[in-house]
């Protein structure tokens, strides 16, 4: 197979495996985070899943359960939306419910 000769080929990068190096600059900034996260204090994080629901919008469906999971649980440190979804009633949003993951840190074991 013939190689065209308007196109260079790209010389290899030492250590990366992205075009562009974006993949492991990418695992490269996610490891020294958590490096940096553990050295600071070591947490341990316990991760729930919640179910938040609204009938005036996404936003009040993730603050009822954030608000919620706050009265029982102590340490609550991150919330990530996993799923989005909702009711249609006549043509229109009838309610908004908000599943997420919950991550509190754990007491003890120092």
């Amino acid at each position: 197979m013939k190689r065209n000769s308007n196109v260079r080929r790209l010389k290899p990068r030492a250590g990366l495996t992205g075009r562009d190096g974006a993949v492991d600059f990418a695992v490269r900034t996610a490891a020294v985070n958590e490096m940096a996260v553990a050295a600071a204090e070591d947490h341990v994080y316990r991760v729930i899943e919640l179910v938040g629901t609204s009938e005036e919008s996404i936003e009040d469906a993730i603050s009822s359960a954030v608000g919620r999971a706050d009265k029982t649980l102590r340490n609550l440190r991150w919330f990530e939306v996993v799923r989005t979804s909702g009711h249609i009633t006549n043509g229109a949003v009838a309610h908004y419910q908000v599943t997420l993951k919950v991550g509190f840190t754990m007491e003890g074991g120092h």
